[in-house]
């Protein structure tokens, strides 16, 4: 009976409510396999669906692989964010800059782990639509921040090096917690991201190190009697 009522709901739904359906089946289910690992008979399955539905919504598996990327990445909130980091900016508000870079980058981990799930295998599997995706949404604030970082390295706050290796130390240790975290799931403590974000952007410009530490432990040779 339950299996019944279950399909009758199927079949009263609207076009809309249908194709909202099959994206979050298809989106479940390329996070778990990825594109090349999913069929459009599998999604038609686990939405209790004839595989010829999904085509009356989507003309490809390639066209409800986009939708699924459009659905998710434009429903965030990236121009609060943007408005936020450009505050930061505009104040040079280095630390400030570079914590709301990192704690943006474990927000989105935290908040939607299928979709850095499912980007991680458009990444491994040289899908070329996904990875253009990502890149046509997150290019524009990555450059913003490159000039950001070398127009301080030219006013001397930052340390003269390639600006991209600045952003790719801090936004990689973030990318690393959230993957361990969220995707992986290994042993690690369920730390706060705020906390996370200050500790990764102090660590970034200040090191590990103590003023205090022993000159040998910095590198130095002790003087030979």
């Amino acid at each position: 009976m339950r299996g019944l009522m279950r399909n009758e709901h199927h079949s009263r739904m609207s076009a809309a409510e249908r194709q909202n359906q099959l994206l979050e089946v298809a989106m479940t289910l390329f996070s778990r396999r990825g594109f090349k690992g999913t069929t459009t008979k599998e999604i038609a399955a686990a939405a209790g669906v004839a595989e010829a539905v999904i085509f009356q919504h989507f003309p490809s598996k390639e066209a409800l692989y986009s939708a699924v990327l459009e659905l998710h990445l434009e429903a965030s909130d990236e121009p609060r964010w943007v408005a936020e980091i450009s505050d930061y900016m505009e104040r040079n508000d280095d630390e400030g800059v570079f914590r709301s870079f990192v704690r943006r980058i474990l927000h989105n981990y935290r908040s939607d782990p299928m979709i850095e799930r499912v980007v991680l295998f458009a990444a491994l599997e040289g899908h070329e639509q996904g990875v253009a995706r990502l890149h046509k949404q997150f290019s524009p604030v990555f450059e913003r921040l490159i000039a950001y970082v070398t127009r301080r390295q030219r006013e001397g706050a930052l340390l003269d090096c390639n600006p991209h290796a600045i952003l790719i130390a801090l936004g990689g240790a973030a990318h690393q917690y959230g993957l361990i975290k969220q995707i992986i799931r290994g042993p690690m403590p369920d730390l706060d991201d705020e906390e996370m974000a200050q500790s990764f952007t102090r660590i970034l410009l200040r090191g590990v190190q103590t003023p205090e530490a022993p000159e040998n432990s910095r590198g130095k040779r002790k003087a030979k009697k």
